[in-house]
């Protein structure tokens, strides 16, 4: 599955306050409960300690209810294969969503979510808490190992972080980087990254780090050899796990765009 670029006019009007949800700036794969607080949609919150609060217990309640809530209310995702152009138009619903959310919170978000330079004929996968996605298949005649051997794929991705040049909303800066470059001329480094994979299985996937962590367009995913069978870098890619989110506003529109009639 090739990965393009998405060129789309994003309309900002939304009502957010519909979702009630957030993608915040946290430590590196740090448990984010208070997406379901009535808080701003994004928060940017600097890569430091903080002390918890004495209402620490009452919000994760709070939340573990309104989690089951939603989990009621999701609709049933049913897994099938996906074209490239089905793909994109998902990717780029979801992205519509989430560009004004990034905006309220003082963050950019862009569809670049993964890229790479010289590489050999395996599909590319990432490790999530579910088992490995398919990210990228190479040359699917192939079947390097292929289509069948994920039980997962990515129809998509999308990347919120802070701008260094205060860009908000949709950001199409990082698809003009080099390559060896990636987010790390453009994202603050003060502030952590949140890799949103959208899966076929209608979860979104997360990865949180800093740009120094996992600022590479690559980062986070790795390929299989040439064989179909081995996978060189299996060590270090697993360090790199993609948990399933838990921005609830997300999980469920991801469902409902996959859910929706053409």
């Amino acid at each position: 599955m090739k990965k393009k670029r998405l060129l789309l006019g994003l309309t900002l009007g939304l009502n957010l306050s519909l979702f009630g949800c957030s993608v915040e700036n946290t430590k590196p794969q740090e448990s984010t409960s208070s997406y379901l607080s009535e808080e701003p949609a994004v928060s940017s919150e600097r890569i430091e300690d903080k002390e918890s609060d004495n209402s620490s217990d009452e919000k994760i309640k709070e939340s573990e209810t309104e989690d089951e809530i939603a989990e009621n209310d999701q609709p049933v995702v049913e897994v099938k294969k996906y074209s490239s152009e089905e793909a994109s138009a998902k990717t780029a619903a979801f992205l519509e969503w989430a560009a004004p959310r990034a905006e309220t919170g003082n963050m950019a978000v862009s569809d670049f979510f993964f890229n790479h330079g010289a590489a050999g004929k395996g599909d590319w996968y990432a490790v999530t808490e579910d088992g490995e996605i398919q990210v990228q298949e190479t040359i699917p005649e192939e079947k390097l190992p292929g289509y069948d051997a994920f039980d997962i794929h990515a129809l998509g991705g999308v990347v919120f972080y802070t701008s260094l040049s205060g860009i908000t909303g949709y950001d199409e800066t990082p698809a003009t980087q080099a390559t060896a470059v990636g987010f790390h001329k453009i994202a603050d480094p003060d502030f952590s990254m949140h890799k949103y994979l959208l899966a076929d299985n209608g979860v979104v996937y997360e990865l949180i780090g800093t740009v120094e962590e996992i600022g590479s367009f690559s980062a986070g995913y790795d390929e299989y050899a040439d064989d179909g069978v081995s996978k060189p870098g299996a060590e270090a890619v697993e360090s790199f796990v993609f948990k399933v989110s838990e921005d609830a506003a997300a999980q469920e529109e991801w469902a409902r765009i996959l859910t929706e009639e053409q």
